[in-house]
């Protein structure tokens, strides 16, 4: 149990440390808008506002702590088994954030592709 906390438990927080990183730069860009590129003013106007949010923060200090327990975890793991795992991982929980908070639409495809990632958990397991 211990083995799969020190190598799963720490790829699977790994990937919603990223994931919740990526909700929360997306979600403020919905707040936002899309970029203003017409000029250098109206570019770094939107650049300034964005990097202004509290949630932000949060945002960069999981994204920056997620590589740390995903290179933590490739020491109890495989990079072959691990790797694909993180990045199932990471499809799932963006799924799970974009669904519940962004109120994107969850399609009978996104149902069953969330489904395949989740029984290829099983084939990597050794």
């Amino acid at each position: 149990m211990k083995n799969f906390a020190l190598s799963w438990g720490l790829i699977m927080l790994s990937a919603l440390f990223d994931s919740y990183a990526a909700f929360i730069v997306k979600m403020k860009f919905n707040e936002l808008g899309h970029i203003d590129f017409s000029s250098a003013h109206n570019f770094f106007r939107y650049l300034m506002e964005f990097v202004k949010s509290p949630v932000l923060i949060s945002a960069v200090i999981t994204f920056t702590v997620s590589p740390f327990l995903w290179f933590l975890a490739l020491n109890r793991i495989d990079l072959s088994v691990g790797y694909p795992g993180v990045v199932g991982f990471h499809l799932v929980f963006i799924m799970m954030f974009g669904i519940i908070f962004l109120h994107e639409t969850l399609s009978l495809r996104k149902m069953i592709g969330v489904f395949l990632v989740a029984v290829s958990f099983f084939f990597l397991q050794e």
